[in-house]
């Protein structure tokens, strides 16, 4: 955990300011917004749903770009990397593995997925950048916001209420 920082406050002893910033600093749901974070690994049929969507994003992005439409997989991951590297390096931070994450029904799981998805993505289109050497062009950082909130917003709508639906049953 995080040392206590000793305070002096007004009034208030600086063993226990210190006492309130530890427990501010150490309660993990202040940033997360949940209670219980969770890494992917944790959550493997989740992890695996979100890589899919990010990789169809960059399919559907590839295929529409190709003037023969041809499909070159590597392409696919290439476009794909910079993405899955935000989306899951930042899931820690955002709680978008945590249990409140899709069991509080589609549209809080869509809110949840929306934390990971303001964070991530924008950090994929700037690796995206460094990875091409180059900053990526105004309308495909657009699509690429719209079409990514809508491919994981969707999926893990899809996901919360199968969720929901596999937790009544084995009740």
């Amino acid at each position: 955990g995080i040392p206590p920082i000793p305070v002096n406050l007004s009034g208030v002893s600086d063993k226990r300011a210190s006492v309130s910033l530890y427990e501010s600093f150490d309660d993990e749901s202040q940033f997360t917004g949940n209670s219980i974070s969770s890494s992917p690994l944790e959550r493997p049929y989740l992890a695996i749903l979100d890589f899919v969507s990010l990789v169809t994003f960059a399919a559907i992005g590839k295929a529409s770009h190709s003037a023969d439409g041809s499909f070159d997989i590597v392409a696919v991951f290439m476009t794909a990397f910079p993405f899955l590297v935000g989306w899951f390096s930042t899931s820690q931070i955002t709680g978008i593995y945590s249990s409140k994450a899709t069991s509080d029904g589609p549209i809080e799981s869509v809110k949840a997925a929306g934390k990971g998805w303001a964070l991530a993505i924008p950090l994929g289109c700037v690796l995206r950048g460094v990875i091409k050497g180059y900053i990526p062009p105004l309308p495909f950082v657009i699509v690429t916001l719209i079409s990514t909130a809508v491919i994981l917003g969707g999926t893990r709508a899809v996901y919360s209420v199968a969720e929901i639906k596999f937790r009544q049953h084995s009740s």
